[in-house]
């Protein structure tokens, strides 16, 4: 059984999304019967159908009617965003659910936040638990507070408030569980340091070395392309960052460089900004294209926290990353890994930009020597084995 906030498809615009498809699919191709318990949103309900060989059931949203009630919603979110304000809290104590409670060897909750509605499971199930931490969410938090200037702010009490909160509810979560599967080393540690060790943690590569498409090099120096789901606020604000401050230094040597920004939800702070050489997509079908006339993929990420997909979706491709340290983390702790370039600053990212629009081929020749490790770091294959071990491991099955 999984519980999440969204039922997963194709269409699904976030690498979150895309990630949970995979990782259900290899749950099927490994012999598991899997039902999905999501909310009940047109989209999800779209999705459903979508969605072959994996049962679905969808439980009612929670929708606030009443002014009142949205401004609870809204404060509740803020002041706890490890407990998801979109969920009943007896959720999973509905008749449909708990029948499957009953039946189920594993029970799993795609992100930490959905994990919340978790507690008093054991009423129902003596089934193994797992958190699919996409994020450990206390990292996002601190680095959120870090940036606030004046701590004795109201906005600086209330980034310290959220940090303890976060803190506090996510280690009664990976407590709970009986494994927390995370995406990277560094996350692990993070686990660790929220539950001062009290928490059982693997860490199982995301598959991102899916089959893609033979790189051609491209005729002219190639476009500087950023990919994400601007809806999501670390995203838009990199965007606009590296439309403001760091593409005006690349311009100063390479003023036809292009900057792509590929992705759903472009706020209106992004698309005012559009310009001859600033191209926003919107949503788009597939983004093969954009990697194929790409000389670089820039990950200009200053908060947020977790593996980011684009930059090893980037590697696994052999285009050169030029990212922030926020960018790489999790990706090159081992050192077998390495981007093109990183830089935490406007103007080393943009020096580091314009090496490799300064000569594409050698930058290309570099990418490609760490091409061939980061795919077999985060191949399909790798991937199903370790995700099959570890549920027959803890499904207590030989």
């Amino acid at each position: 059984m999984s519980v999440s906030p969204v039922v997963p498809s194709e269409e699904v615009a976030h690498a979150g999304g895309q990630y949970y498809l995979r990782h259900l699919r290899a749950l099927r191709r490994g012999g598991a019967e899997v039902t999905v318990v999501a909310l009940d949103t047109a989209e999800n309900r779209e999705a459903r159908s979508r969605l072959e060989g994996i049962a679905v059931v969808l439980l009612p949203a929670r929708s606030p009617t009443t002014r009142v009630g949205r401004i609870r919603a809204r404060w509740a979110r803020r002041l706890h965003p490890a407990r998801p304000v979109d969920w009943h809290p007896r959720s999973l104590s509905a008749p449909s659910v708990v029948r499957l409670l009953r039946e189920a060897d594993v029970v799993e909750f795609q992100w930490t936040e959905t994990a919340w509605i978790g507690r008093g499971l054991r009423r129902w199930t003596d089934a193994r638990t797992v958190v699919v931490a996409h994020d450990v969410l206390t990292q996002s938090y601190e680095r959120n507070r870090a940036l606030v200037r004046r701590r004795a702010s109201p906005r600086g009490v209330l980034a310290a408030w959220r940090v303890r909160s976060v803190g506090r509810d996510e280690a009664r979560i990976y407590r709970a569980a009986s494994v927390v599967l995370v995406f990277s080393s560094k996350d692990a540690r993070l686990v660790d340091r929220v539950t001062a060790g009290a928490a059982a943690v693997e860490v199982v590569r995301p598959p991102l070395a899916m089959t893609v498409r033979e790189r051609t090099a491209p005729s002219t120096a190639g476009d500087v392309l950023f990919v994400g789901a601007f809806d999501r606020s670390v995203n838009a604000e990199a965007a606009v960052w590296a439309m403001t401050e760091i593409a005006p230094l690349v311009h100063r040597r390479h003023p036809d460089a292009r900057f792509v920004f590929a992705g759903a939800h472009p706020p209106p702070s992004m698309l005012e900004r559009e310009a001859e050489t600033i191209h926003v997509t919107g949503r788009v079908r597939d983004l093969e294209p954009f990697y194929e006339s790409a000389a670089v993929v820039l990950v200009p990420l200053r908060s947020g926290a977790g593996v980011k997909f684009k930059t090893v979706e980037a590697m696994v491709r052999g285009i050169p990353v030029v990212s922030t340290s926020v960018g790489v983390e999790g990706i090159v702790d081992d050192h077998r890994i390495r981007a093109f370039a990183v830089a935490d600053d406007a103007a080393g990212l943009a020096h580091a930009v314009c090496r490799a629009l300064d000569d594409p081929a050698a930058a290309r020749q570099r990418a490609r020597a760490v091409q061939g490790e980061a795919a077999a770091e985060f191949s399909p294959e790798r991937f199903e084995r370790h995700l099959a071990a570890l549920y027959r491991t803890r499904s207590g099955e030989d």
